[in-house]
């Protein structure tokens, strides 16, 4: 990873490496591999890509990684079968629906019967009560 930034005359690359390997004990090869990738890349959001990454930085990112593998490998929930049992409200009230909306004055008062809480079927049903008395 550090051949893909500029190196300073003063800093020994031995002990660069072993500064990272340090600051990301315990992470999984993959989890450094990919950070170190991702750095290489320039897609570390906040990172100046004109030079490496410090020690803190690169651990941060591993760490980032290893979550990111972590997720991936638990198992997904599967989406349970739904049964279609058919249409959830009664047929005779869809029919009911049907005949209304087709004009039928004895739908639209069964309607009103069976919904008196519903102002909209309510005042359909008394408007064609009115329009039928003119």
């Amino acid at each position: 990873m550090l051949s893909g930034f500029p190196a300073s005359s003063t800093t020994d690359p031995d002990m660069q490496i072993r500064a990272y390997l340090m600051a990301s004990g315990g992470i999984e090869p993959e989890a450094l591999a990919r950070a170190a990738g991702r750095f290489m890349r320039g897609e570390v959001a906040g990172h100046n890509n004109a030079f490496a990454p410090s020690c803190a930085e690169f651990a941060e990112e591993c760490r980032f990684q290893q979550m990111s593998i972590a997720a991936e490998r638990r198992p997904r929930l599967e989406k349970p079968e739904t049964k279609d049992d058919g249409p959830k409200v009664d047929p005779r009230k869809l029919q009911l629906l049907q005949d209304a909306l087709n004009g039928s004055q004895a739908a639209k008062k069964e309607l009103a019967r069976m919904f008196p809480d519903n102002p909209i079927i309510v005042s359909a049903a008394q408007e064609e009560q009115k329009d039928a008395a003119e």
